[in-house]
């Protein structure tokens, strides 16, 4: 129990203190989505559209076809709702007939619905578009939740995501919900970044792993942007 709490402490402890941007422009023009510094940059930097004080992004490429949403969460911003470690279910205005067993921190699963409503519109009104959702640290933590919503919305759309540095919003899911989410999530994390381990607490997350940096690299904790930057300059 002690272990668990110290672990705990240290999510508490870390994370990325960023700031809104003071213009928002919600829908932009991009190519890019692939697993690179420049798209860890296209994360963490504005401008944001902002909904019940959750940031996101919705860009929109033409030439791909491609929606793709970005989300970004202060841990200055609500950080009740960051740190709320209580579990919860669905409800049925989140998916109705949503299998009951599925868990979810409680927190996240609140920053997620505060914006579902904006997402989910921009989804339907391009039915022939396919979506791509990413976010780093707390921001990919709650699209993870709207991965999974999509993907029951339009199981035969092209739907992906690529997570860096993100928390675990699952603590019990199905197995017909993880192998969906398996084949579709990539999560990007360094070594010993402390929010990655949400496991230890009983958050899972489900999907392709990939460690980026040098294991010796212990101090500072290996979470923020400019860490996961240069990890990523390194590999590529």
């Amino acid at each position: 129990m002690k272990e668990k709490i110290l672990y705990a402490m240290m999510v508490l402890a870390s994370g990325v203190f960023v700031t809104s941007c003071s213009t928002t422009v919600p829908f932009a023009f991009t190519n890019t989505f692939y697993i690179s510094s420049d798209h860890v940059r296209e994360i963490v930097e504005g401008p944001w559209e902002v909904i019940n004080k959750t940031q996101f992004r919705v860009i929109m490429d033409h030439n791909e076809k491609i929606i793709f949403i970005i989300g970004r969460d202060s841990i200055l911003v609500d950080y009740k709702d960051n740190f709320n470690f209580f579990v919860t279910k669905p409800d049925d205005d989140w998916f109705p007939g949503i299998d009951e067993r599925i868990k979810i921190h409680s927190g996240f699963y609140k920053r997620y619905k505060s914006v579902r409503n904006a997402l989910l519109e921009t989804a339907y009104k391009y039915p022939d578009y396919s979506i791509y959702v990413s976010g780093y640290s707390l921001g990919g933590t709650w699209t993870q939740l709207f991965l999974l919503d999509a993907i029951l919305l339009w199981p035969d759309r092209d739907i992906r995501a690529i997570f860096y540095a993100a928390a675990n919003p699952w603590r019990k899911l199905p197995e017909k919900y993880r192998k969906e989410l398996e084949q579709r999530t990539i999560f990007i994390k360094t070594y010993w970044d402390p929010v990655t381990w949400m496991s230890v607490i009983g958050f899972y997350r489900y999907g392709h792993n990939i460690t980026v940096g040098k294991w010796w690299r212990i101090f500072p904790p290996q979470h923020g942007p400019p860490q996961m930057i240069r990890a990523l300059d390194e590999l590529f």
